[in-house]
């Protein structure tokens, strides 16, 4: 199965790294905080989909990481030194 660069989410309280759609079914498989949100829904059909080669691993992928987000599961990562150099460079032309 395809990965791709891996996003991080908080699912009842453990941190979880998303890189595959096998990933992703298997978060989805966990007790979320609204089990019955049709992003959810979709998700967990877009992987179904997607395992019987029926849609694109992306398109998963991005129905699972849209209900992620709309739950506030998706944890954020902190800048990186180069971007928050760049911030700073930008800030200063302002």
């Amino acid at each position: 199965m395809t990965a791709f660069p891996p996003i991080s989410i908080t699912l009842n309280g453990k941190a979880m790294a998303i890189a595959s759609i096998a990933d992703a079914a298997k978060a989805l498989k966990q007790p979320w905080p609204s089990m019955d949100k049709p992003s959810r829904l979709e998700a967990i059909r877009m992987i179904e989909e997607c395992l019987a080669g029926h849609c694109s691993h992306q398109a998963a992928f991005a129905a699972f990481e849209a209900a992620a987000s709309e739950q506030s599961l998706l944890r954020q990562k902190p800048p990186s030194a180069g971007l928050r150099k760049f911030d700073g460079v930008a800030e200063d032309l302002m």
